[in-house]
Formats: structure tokens, sequence, C-alpha cells
């Protein structure tokens, strides 16, 4: 049996009208910008194609048209199949084919044909011209542009594996210990911390500056303990939310008797144990005024110390053996509302971990002790950047994560833009990104930079597609909950439009199904930004 292409797929679809063509056809509008959720097998790169097509149908040059790639071979396939759609229909006036993708590509091409024509493109012999490339491509190019703002001067290479180089920029660092009091200090401060271990020292250091683009932007703060702060807090906040979101209100009423019976027994007993918590917990109303003080009883009351659902429950819990006559019907009343509470929890493992992560919860200050090693470590890092900026200059490397922050620096800020950033916003009419789950923050910084003179209604475009339930690169720094807040919020002052794609091309029916089924239990019921947890679709 052989394997069928997509094309053979989608042809063999003809009687069958594709559920979500409204929605593709919705995703060529050139007026609109949209986010697109793209699951795999669902026709991605054929409607990225023939947006792509539809954007040079609008355009005085291919060039205010840039699609934006991850990789060179994924930039190198899309420009392959946007000329094999023009050369398929280049001086083709007929064309008997009633395949609806087909149809679609043919008109499209017609009409691009038609403009190349009239303005003299000759995009079929000028490839060139198609501005699809890689992001790493496209920040290169913006400091080519401006090398004295990027403060790059000539061109760097591009390091692949940058590793070697952020080790030696830590030995550099480390090895100021003999050379300035000051710095000195801290590199004591941090061995004292890891047990004088020098080699993790280095190790740390420079695992830190292969993840530079996570932190460095807090190191610019003037109240770096004051932010830190606010983030811990912060995760403790979504955390208490998460629990309450995954807990079924129907059975707030019953859970809210058992542990006030619990702690009641608890407070008659003088018991010491640590499920004094739920005692605390007896005092909550309702369950959406709860502190973490109240959900750590709660989890006391459900769980084991391993977090695992109760399976059996003892007097250390608040329920008494019953050996008194008088209160053996009653007590065995109450162990059996508590066990059939367990049981009709038992299926909601989100709701499970949720509440152990409560327990796990760091505190939301540091102390005075905890303070000084993370000054001693932010100090340090500092003086180890500077350090890979020369390790940069002395190699004629740098990472990819250096060559986009210098794409920011030449691009100035919304207050001051460069003249490069004018510039672009002149000359960049639409924006299209593949593969947008990958997207890191410093990324997503310069799509907002590069759209920061956009309006509503100004005739330019964002098209973002991809599937946060495909994201792969967080070895460079991807976060894939930007795709989920691009999609709530937008990007900068462009609002997207969301579009789902449902149709899939690529496998049948069964294997869907399996697949639906399987992950649909495994990935969580609603989707968390903070924490880039995507819900299954």
């Amino acid at each position: 049996m052989s394997i069928l292409s997509q094309n053979q797929r989608m042809r063999m679809m003809v009687d069958r009208p594709i559920p979500d063509a409204s929605e593709r056809y919705r995703a060529l509008n050139p007026e609109n910008s949209f986010i697109v959720q793209a699951p795999a097998g669902s026709g991605k790169t054929t409607l990225l194609i023939q947006r792509y097509l539809r954007l040079l149908t609008c355009v005085d040059s291919p060039e205010e048209i840039i699609a934006i790639t991850f990789t060179r071979k994924a930039a190198a396939e899309m420009r392959t199949r946007v000329l094999a759609v023009l050369e398929l229909h280049q001086g083709e006036e007929h064309n008997n084919s009633d395949i609806e993708q087909d149809r679609l590509n043919r008109e499209l091409s017609t009409t691009v044909l038609d403009r190349d024509q009239q303005l003299g493109w000759q995009l079929v012999s000028n490839p060139q011209r198609l501005r699809i490339q890689t992001i790493d491509a496209l920040c290169a190019s913006l400091v080519r542009q401006m090398p004295v703002l990027s403060e790059f001067g000539a061109p760097p290479r591009i390091a692949e594996h940058a590793h070697d180089l952020y080790r030696e920029a830590a030995r550099i660092t480390l090895d100021l210990i003999e050379k300035n009091g000051v710095i000195a200090q801290d590199i004591k401060k941090l061995l004292v911390h890891l047990d004088n271990d020098w080699a993790r020292v280095e190790s740390l250091v420079a695992e830190m500056l292969a993840k530079r683009d996570q932190w460095l932007r807090h190191l610019m703060t003037k109240k770096p303990r004051e932010e830190l702060e606010i983030a811990l807090q912060n995760v403790r906040n979504n955390a208490l939310q998460s629990a309450y979101r995954l807990f079924p209100l129907e059975f707030q009423n019953e859970l809210l008797q058992l542990i006030r019976y619990a702690a009641g027994n608890l407070g008659q007993s003088g018991s010491k144990q640590p499920t004094s918590e739920i005692s605390m917990a007896s005092e909550l109303e309702n369950l959406s005024t709860a502190s973490i003080q109240h959900w750590n009883g709660i989890a006391a009351l459900l769980l084991t110390a391993k977090g695992e659902w109760r399976k059996k429950i003892t007097v250390n819990e608040g329920f008494p053996s019953g050996n008194n006559p008088k209160e053996k019907i009653s007590t065995k009343e109450w162990k059996t509302r508590l066990m059939d509470l367990l049981e009709l929890l038992q299926p909601n493992e989100e709701f499970r971990r949720s509440l152990q992560a409560i327990r796990l919860l760091p505190s939301p200050n540091y102390s005075d002790q905890q303070w000084q090693v993370i000054a001693a470590i932010t100090s340090l890092l500092h003086h180890a950047v500077a350090a890979l900026e020369i390790v940069f200059q002395q190699s004629g490397q740098v990472d990819f994560a250096e060559v986009t922050q210098r794409a920011l620096l030449a691009l100035g800020d919304s207050e001051s833009p460069t003249d490069l950033a004018l510039a672009l916003d002149h000359r960049i009419k639409h924006l299209l990104i593949d593969e947008f789950q990958d997207t890191s923050i410093s990324q997503f910084q310069l799509i907002e930079k590069l759209t920061a003179g956009w309006e509503a209604g100004d005739g330019r475009t964002l098209f973002a597609v991809g599937d946060p339930m495909q994201s792969i690169y967080r070895f460079r720094e991807a976060e894939v909950g930007l795709f989920l807040q691009a999609r709530q919020q937008g990007i900068g002052n462009v609002t997207l439009q969301p579009i789902t794609l449902t149709t899939n091309f690529r496998s049948q029916q069964g294997i869907v199904d399996w697949v639906n089924d399987t992950f649909g239990r495994i990935m969580p019921d609603e989707e968390d930004i903070s924490k880039g947890a995507v819900a299954y679709a």
C-alpha cells in the first residue's frame, strides 16, 4: 500500500467538502491580521503559501512581504513551493481540474502572474525577490543595515553551538577573583553557597549565559529584589487560581463540611500532627477566598504526604476509629462521605497535581541571607555578559541571542525609533510568521518593534501560524505562552483574529480518533499563558 501525499489525500476529498473551508478562505483576506492554530496534518504550509500568493496580488513590490520561518530548510521549501505554483500555471489558460485547492491555486497564481507582468517583477527568473527567510537571517540583515547602532561593525559569524564561548566567558569572569576585590567577594559568596565547587560555579555561569535572553532584561531594573519578589507572589497567586478553577464547585459544600468535622475532632484530640492545617482550613466559608494556608489544609485532608489521593482515612486526618458505640455510626458515615468525595475527585488528576503543587510553593519573599546570594549572582552575571562580549569579539563569532539583541538595538524603541525602524515602517506591508509557537521573548519583541507604527485599517497585516501543541524549540528559549498571549491580546498595536484549522489531510480517521482520545486526557483542559500550558485541540 503506497503512502499518499497530502495533495493526493486532498484530491480524495473532492466529493466531501472540507469542514473548515470557510475559515481557510477567511485567512486569505489581505485586509485583516490573523493568528492560525494549525494542528499536525492540517495543511498549514499550503495555507501559508496561499496567503503569500494572495498578498502578492495587492502589493506594489514583492519585497513588501516578509515571510519568516525558523529553519533554512523550511524557508527553502516554502520558496520552492511558491515558485512551483507559479511555474505550474505560468502560461496555462485552461485547466480542467475540479479540485478545490487546485482551482484556488490557479486563480491566485494567474492573478499574481498578471501583476508580475504588469509591474515587471519577473519572480520566476528572480526568486530572490521573494523575501522568505529565517528569523535569524532577518535579524542579521537588520544588523547589517545599521552597523553603528547595532554596535557590531563587520557582521560576525553565527555559531550554531556556542557552549565553548559561554565556558570561556565564565572562566574569564571567575578569574577576576584575583583582580577585583568587589567581584572577589561575590564569587566567594557563591562558592560558599555551592560548597566551594569551582567547576559547578563555572558551569552554572556558562548555562546562565546561554539563557541570558530570559533574564538579561530583568537585571536592568532599578529594584531587582522587588521585581523578583513580585514574580514569586504571582506564581503563588496563579497556583491558587488554578486549584480553584479545577475544583468542581458542586462539591464545595461537602468539602467544607468534611473539613469542619475533621478540624473539630483534631481540636478535641489535641493532635500535634501536620493535619493541624485542616483546622485552619475549617475557617473557610468559600473556596474563592481560600489562601495558601487554606489550600494546604485541603491538601492535608485529601492527599497523602507524597501527593497521592488518600485510600484510607485515620484519626490523624480527624476521623476517629469509632470504637465508642455511641459515635460508631456517625463516624462511619463521615468516613463514607469523605471516601465518596475522593472517588468523585479521583479522575481529576490535574486538580490533584495543582493541589500538591501548592504545598511546594516558594515563600513570597526572600530572606536576607537568600538575597545576599542572589545579589552576588546578579552582580556576577553583569560581568559575565561583559566577558562574553569580549569573547565574541576575539573569536569573531556570536550566538543567535546576540544577533537578535543587536537587531532590537538597531530598531530603537517606540518612543525613539531609529532611521532603520522608520524606513522599515514604510517598506514592510505584510509580515507572515511560520511556526509561531517557537518564538522566543526576544523574537516576540522584534515583531512588536517591526509593527510598532502599524494602525488598524492602514493596509498592513500580520499573519502568524503555528501549533502550540507542537512547540519544540525550548532549547532556543521558545516560549509557547507567547502564542497564547498573542491570540488573546494581539501583538503590540496589532489585533489578531483567531482561526483554528480542524481538518486533517495527513492521516486516517482511526488514528486521529486515537490521538484525540489519548492526548485529550494527558493535556490540560484550559490553557495557561504563564505556564505555557496548552489545552488539547
